[in-house]
């Protein structure tokens, strides 16, 4: 999705300071915060003594001596300047007020340049040697008593006194009371954010940066710089994510903090991380813009940097190394984007400036210099140099490799390279390209996080064009296989959010996951730090280093293989949710009866494909139709079930077969003898139904009612992927029969309004940020009323269940009384109520079900009224079919929601459900029930619910006054299309004596 990645100049290593052993920790008593702080051993010469307090193991100051030698000028004045000199932040940049004397002891106040935390410095001169001590702000008494104990020299009450003042002056109180565990803990997620985001684990970096920022708005306040600037760095990695109106909520309220300081850096990232999210959402144009402002920005900065180096002033200095490895970052996104509006000229002087700033400038990430590279060759590829161009992809690529091994860096590198011999039609180093990448991906769900349909379109478009000879069969196994490597957003999205909160339950998977990650962050900073040590000169090279390096990783590899093994073999079912890796083409077509076919749509940018499997054969076929066209379509479509002034607009049967042209007539002559379609569908595909398509030119026709709806030739039913399939059928013949026929849910109590104002509530609901705690019972409230849908539930309970049916209705309809049913024990749950489906995952939101919100505010979440899919996936279910009836995908401000219906479906199959039952839109409750009725009436005579729905849908597509799509085409089987039957017939068979 980035079209350029930013990855934070400000390493780790600025962050803090490493803590060696504390073989000899001597007690400096407690700092401000009340914790009691130890150092690491006695002085020496030339090392430093590292300080820490508390529980935390991160240190949160050091000790060194300098010895003075003749080196110290005689005259008083000058002396005590030559000391101030020495009162400094060594390998840190950092801002620094100038020093103030009280007594013997200098003390100044300096923040992080890296972290924005502040540090207080304080010396003092004794026997020659000048001893100085830095650390968090609490410290100071403790490096004040360090400096007795060392320097043999104390400072007086009153100056201490005076110190503590003149410091607490400077900073807030909550920064000099901030603890070393509070600052270890900081220090470990800005660390862990930075170095998820340069690894393309945006998730992750989103999670830390999370955590960062509840510290930074504690101890900074909500209006500081730095929580401004976590803002920005939270919103560049949701907006890598595909989350971008949540991204803009960020950045408008990172913005007014930025515009409002006097940090130049900060305003220049700023612009820099607005054009990152401008092209994430391929507004070029607008990136561009922002792109150059940075660019001038920092510029700006630099020039300001080196005229102050020409002054005395003592804060100043001279542009460092760090600002200009930011301006070579700001001409990297600015090549990026020009190239993207086709600007060649200054495509190529950006990134050959950001290049030249890269090779010369020491100290700056490895991987600048291979994300350059590669952004030259891609202009060189534009500009018909495609020698050049494949020169610098390959050299990218190569140094990715040896800087990230087997994660993700290296393999969208291989992508790269992999998708530009396949525009040169080198199919077959592009496949060998694209192999290297996948087999990493296989591996790693960080690297399948970050790809998507267009990188899978121009794999096949490869793999079709070689013209290779050999086994079939191997190819088209490795199509399909290497096809379920496409992120799925919302859904896939969704489920990481069940998993992880599903391990949060459970201590000892919640320690063992929390083990892997942190064995896979060192294993990521070792191989970082081998290829810093082998990219140096030779002359420069430790081999004893390297040698040890080499060690750590081989070390740190084998813990993340072994914790890895640990996971998937203790904890299978969480192993099978969070990673549940592709399903083999043999696998599903042994699932498919004959006259069955699975439809996998991959849809790229410009072109698609629609993977066709039957069980006995598989074929790739071209689309000519990209997102964006295939979005409008289906917005177009869709239109036509907004009610407005009471009508029902009119459906386009016209458009409906030009979409059918270009997404099912050419598989036409695969799916001979099908009777049930099983969709897989891609991108916009899962909020359309595509029983509505029409299959045969209706001109200018108006007749839904001899339409020839798709619905007429097959059952349609739906699966999020191959690998649900399998999954639920291979599950379906050990199920025993739930002995309870029916539980439905419906016309919970809202109190909202009708029409745009209940759709607004509806979207405040789906985009409220949810990170912990209760719902409040007033968001629920405020949502449109269903009153309809109670004769709805009451009906179809009837029919299925007579009286041994359970429903629950308005008061009773609450979270609280769901969960005290049996919900093992039902064959069919039925939820009448809004579905909340984000378009985007907001925050830590998912999708849910709405239902009655308790009388005053919840104490938990299990007792809000949001039912969420983390919570859906952990009831124990064992029901043939749910059926989720008032919900709409429809576009909101955030996007369609049809992602989000698939990641509530998953959900429930996790839980234990074999199909679920759900409409796009909201109908009339009426025409559900008479739909529904239909559905349940027919289950036990045909082969399955997709069957069943598809009578009943004709069925009211032959009454005429129904035959709009509006009033029969919005439910979609999503599972196993071939369950219920038996469960139906099951339940109608039971007796009032048999469930007392």
């Amino acid at each position: 999705m980035a079209v350029v990645k930013y990855t934070h100049l400000l390493l780790a290593a600025t962050l803090g300071l490493a803590v060696p052993s504390a073989a000899h920790a001597a007690d400096l008593g407690k700092n401000l915060a009340g914790e009691t702080c130890k150092s690491s051993g006695a002085l020496s010469a030339g090392e430093a003594v590292t300080i820490v307090c508390g529980a935390s193991a991160e240190a949160a100051g050091q000790i060194s001596a300098v010895p003075l030698g003749r080196s110290a000028p005689a005259d008083p004045v000058q002396h005590k300047a030559f000391l101030e000199g020495l009162l400094t932040l060594p390998n840190a940049d950092a801002a620094c007020a100038a020093p103030q004397w009280f007594g013997h002891m200098a003390m100044r106040v300096c923040t992080l340049k890296s972290n924005s935390w502040p540090r207080v410095l304080v010396g003092q001169e004794s026997g020659g040697n000048f001893y100085r001590g830095q650390g968090i702000p609490s410290l100071l008494p403790v490096l004040q008593k360090a400096l007795a104990v060392d320097g043999h020299v104390a400072t007086s009450a009153a100056d201490s006194a005076a110190a503590l003042q003149a410091m607490q002056s400077k900073l807030p109180s909550s920064i000099v009371q901030a603890s070393g565990s509070s600052y270890g803990d900081y220090k470990k997620s800005i660390e862990a954010a930075r170095l998820a985001a340069a690894a393309d684990n945006y998730a992750s970096a989103e999670s830390h940066y999370r955590d960062a920022l509840a510290v930074e708005q504690k101890l900074f306040g909500p209006n500081s710089i730095v929580v401004g600037q976590s803002l920005t760095e939270l919103a560049l990695q949701v907006s890598n994510q595909g989350r971008f109106a949540e991204a803009a909520a960020l950045f408008h309220r990172a913005g007014p903090i930025i515009e409002g300081s006097a940090d130049n850096d900060a305003r220049a990232r700023y612009d820099s991380y607005l054009a990152l999210d401008a092209a994430n959402q391929r507004h070029y144009a607008d990136a561009l813009d922002f792109a150059r402002q940075a660019t001038a920005a920092r510029r700006a900065q630099i020039a300001a940097a080196t005229k102050a180096a020409q002054t005395t002033d003592p804060s100043g200095g001279a542009a460092s190394g760090i600002s200009q490895g930011e301006l070579s970052h700001d001409l990297r996104v600015e090549a990026a984007m020009a190239l993207r509006v086709g600007d060649l000229a200054s495509a190529r002087a950006a990134a050959e400036e950001a290049l030249w700033i890269v090779s010369e400038e020491p100290g700056l990430p490895l991987w600048w210099r291979s994300d350059t590279v590669a952004l030259i060759g891609q202009i060189n590829e534009q500009q018909g140099r495609v020698v050049a161009a494949e020169h610098d992809l390959r050299d990218a690529r190569d140094l990715d490799t040896q800087i990230f091994g087997d994660t993700a860096p290296a393999a969208l590198s291989n992508l790269r390279l992999a998708e530009f011999y396949t525009r040169q039609q080198l199919y077959a180093p592009a496949l060998e390209a694209f192999r290297i990448a996948f087999k990493i991906a296989a591996k790693d769900p960080v690297t399948r996080n970050q790809i998507y349909s267009d990188d899978i379109v121009q794999f096949i478009t490869a793999e079709t064009g070689s013209g290779a000879s050999g086994d079939q069969i191997a190819r088209d196994t490795e199509i399909f296989r290497t096809s379920q490597f496409a992120s799925t957003g919302v859904a896939d999205q969704t489920i990481a959010r069940v998993a992880a909160r599903r391990a949060a339950g459970n201590d000892a998977l919640a320690s063992l996951v929390t083990q892997l990650q942190k064995a896979t962050a060192d294993r990521n900073r070792a191989q970082v730090d081998l290829a810093a040590e082998m990219a140096r000169p030779n002359d420069e090279r430790n081999s004893d280093l390297e040698d040890g390096l080499n060690a750590r990783l081989k070390l740190a590899s084998a813990t993340v293989d072994d914790l890895t093994n640990k996971v998937r073999q203790s904890y299978p079912d969480y192993a099978a949710l969070a990673h549940p890796g592709a399903a083999d083409l043999a696998a599903v077509q042994k699932q498919l009866a004959s006259d069955d076919a699975m439809l996998f749509f991959i849809v790229g940018e410009s072109s698609s494909y629609a993977l066709v499997v039957r069980q006995n054969g598989f074929a790739s076929v071209p689309l000519a139709i990209g997102r964006d066209a295939l979005t409008a379509d289906v917005d177009d479509l869709r239109a036509a079930f907004v009610p407005a002034l009471g009508r029902v607009p009119e459906f386009s049967l016209k458009n409906s077969y030009a979409l059918y042209k270009a997404l099912v007539a050419p598989a036409e002559s695969k799916l001979a003898g099908v009777d049930h379609l099983i969709i897989v569908p891609g991108g916009p595909l899962s909020s359309l139904p595509l029983s509505l398509l029409v299959s045969q030119d209706p001109g200018d026709s108006r007749d839904y009612s001899n339409a020839a709806w798709l619905v007429r030739r097959f059952a349609i039913s739906e699966v999020p992927s191959p690998r649900s399939l399998v999954t639920l059928r291979q599950e379906a013949a050990s199920r025993k029969p739930a002995p309870r026929p029916f539980l439905g849910l419906g016309a919970p109590l809202f109190q909202g309004a009708s029409g745009a104002a209940g759709a607004k509530a509806l979207s405040d609901l789906s985009g409220a940020c949810r990170e912990a705690g209760p719902v409040s019972p007033n968001l629920l409230r405020a949502l449109p009323p269903l009153p309809g849908t109670a004769n709805e539930v009451k009906a179809i309970g009837a029919q299925i269940g007579g009286a041994n049916a359970t429903v629950l209705l308005g008061a009773q309809a609450t979270e609280a009384n769901l969960r005290s049913q049996p919900l093992g024990q039902y064959g069919v749950l039925y939820f009448a109520t809004h579905g909340i489906l984000p378009g985007e995952m907001h925050c830590e939101s998912e999708p849910a079900l709405a239902l009655s919100p308790p009388m005053g505010a919840a104490a938990t979440t299990t007792t809000d009224g949001m039912l969420t899919a983390s919570e859906i996936a952990n009831l124990q279910l064992n029901a043939d079919l749910v059926v989720l009836s008032a919900c709409n995908t429809a576009e909101t401000a955030n996007g369609l929601g049809g992602g989000a219906l698939e990641g509530l479906s998953d959900a429930f199959f996790a839980a234990g459900a074999r199909a679920v039952l759900a409409s796009h839109w909201e109908v009339p409750s009426a025409a559900t029930a008479t739909l529904m009725t239909g559905v349940f009436n027919r289950a036990n005579r045909m082969r399955g619910v997709a069957e069943a729905l598809r009578q009943s849908q004709l069925s009211l597509i032959a009454q005429g006054s129904t035959a709009h799509p509006f009033n029969w085409a919005a439910f979609t089987v999503i599972g196993d299309g071939q369950t219920l039957s038996a469960g139906v017939e099951r339940s109608a068979q039971l007796t009032d004596a048999e469930h007392p």
